[in-house]
C-alpha cells in the first residue's frame, strides 16, 4: 500500500493538484480577460455614443451656417432684384414722361397746322 502509495497515488495526486492549479489559473485568467473585454466593450459604446453626439452637434451647426449662409444669399439677391425693379421702374416713369413731352409737343405742332389748314393767314378784309 506504502508502495502504491508512493509510485501511483502521489505522483497522481500531485498532477491532479497541478492541473486544478493550472485550470484555476486559466479560469481566473479567463474571468480577468473577460472583464477587460467588457470594460473595453463599455469603453467602446461610450466613445461611439459621445462620437454620434458630436456628428449630430456638428451636423446641427452645418445645417445653421448653411440655412444662414442661404438667407444671406437669398436676401442679397432680392435686395439686387429690387434695386433693379426699382431703376427699372425710374426708367420706365423717365420714358413715359419723355414720350409725354415728345407727344405734348407733336401735339402742339398738329394743332397749329391744324389752325393754319383751317383758318386763313390773313383775316378777311371786307369791301
Amino acid at each position: 500500500m506504502v508502495a502504491n502509495d508512493k509510485i501511483y497515488y502521489t505522483p497522481l495526486a500531485k498532477f491532479m493538484d497541478e492541473r486544478d492549479a493550472a485550470i484555476g489559473e486559466k479560469l481566473s485568467s479567463l474571468k480577468d480577460t473577460f472583464e477587460e473585454v467588457k470594460q473595453l466593450e463599455d469603453q467602446a459604446a461610450a466613445i461611439m455614443r459621445a462620437t454620434r453626439t458630436e456628428i449630430s452637434t456638428a451636423l446641427n451647426k452645418m445645417k445653421k451656417e448653411t440655412q444662414l449662409k442661404v438667407e444671406q444669399k437669398l436676401a442679397e439677391g432680392r435686395k439686387k432684384v429690387e434695386a433693379e425693379l426699382q431703376e427699372a421702374l425710374a426708367s420706365l416713369e423717365k420714358q413715359k414722361k419723355d414720350t409725354i413731352k415728345a407727344l405734348n409737343s407733336q401735339i402742339a405742332a398738329l394743332s397749329d397746322e391744324i389752325v393754319k389748314k383751317v383758318l386763313p393767314e390773313a383775316p378777311y378784309q371786307f369791301h
